[in-house]
């Protein structure tokens, strides 16, 4: 079964940051995290680009069969009423449910820095992420085609020296929820790529060398974003929660 993925992005608007935070760290992941083995890390990011949603949210999932397994599920049909009232006053919530299709390390760097992903240890301090889609004659290209433009972008990533880890994304669901979101926005692009990064100089590197495949007749990047962490989470499937 194929490997799962969430990234949840999320923008308090009228929830102060103290209580956005307490949230999350308190309720939201320990829910998850601390209770169920499927989610295998959990890590969360601030923005350094100054763009919104401020904030994002990384999990690696054990299996897409999670995200419909009643162990999950349930936490969003049976929120808190704090949770249910703090969500509803957000300005932005944008979850993605994701399928891992390609993966790439750079065994030697990770090696040398002794990064742990989003794991707890020595997690990934910086995040290069980024939406995809494949277009051919205005249609959706087929995934042999998503895998030859991934190749390409690869490709181009490498050319900086401090990329840890590159992975590609297909995006099962989506949902758009908040105060600033309208009701016409709920497309989200079919493909999502992490790339993560030794240092905040990473990033003017990696993004140079993306430079002009967004050009390209078959492939469309939108969303590139730049984030710093802000903490990793144990997990009961990390043996490191008390």
């Amino acid at each position: 079964m194929a490997k799962g993925f969430l990234a949840v992005l999320s923008e308090p608007g009228q929830v102060t940051l103290d209580e956005f935070q307490d949230w999350y760290n308190n309720e939201h992941v320990p829910l998850r995290l601390n209770h169920l083995p499927s989610f295998l890390t959990g890590a969360r990011y601030s923005a350094v680009d100054g763009k919104k949603p401020g904030w994002i949210a990384l999990y690696d999932i054990d299996s897409t069969t999670t995200f419909s397994d009643p162990s999950y599920t349930r936490l969003r049909q049976n929120r808190s009423p704090r949770e249910a009232s703090l969500v509803k006053r957000l300005d932005i919530l944008d979850r993605r449910t994701c399928e891992v299709m390609f993966e790439v390390k750079d065994l030697n760097l990770i090696a040398e820095t002794g990064n742990t992903g989003l794991a707890v240890g020595n997690p990934t301090r910086w995040i290069l992420s980024y939406s995809l889609e494949i277009m051919v004659d205005g249609a959706d290209g087929g995934e042999d085609i998503i895998l030859a433009s991934w190749q390409k972008l690869l490709r181009a990533a490498s050319q900086g020296k401090g990329v840890l880890r590159s992975r590609l994304f297909k995006c099962i669901d989506g949902l758009k929820t908040g105060v600033a979101v309208s009701p016409d926005s709920q497309k989200i692009p079919g493909y999502f790529v992490l790339h993560e990064l030794t240092s905040e100089n990473d990033f003017k590197e990696c993004c140079a060398a993306l430079d002009g495949l967004e050009h390209e007749k078959t492939l469309v990047i939108s969303e590139m974003r730049e984030w710093q962490l802000y903490r990793a989470y144990p997990a009961i499937a990390q043996g490191n929660v008390s």
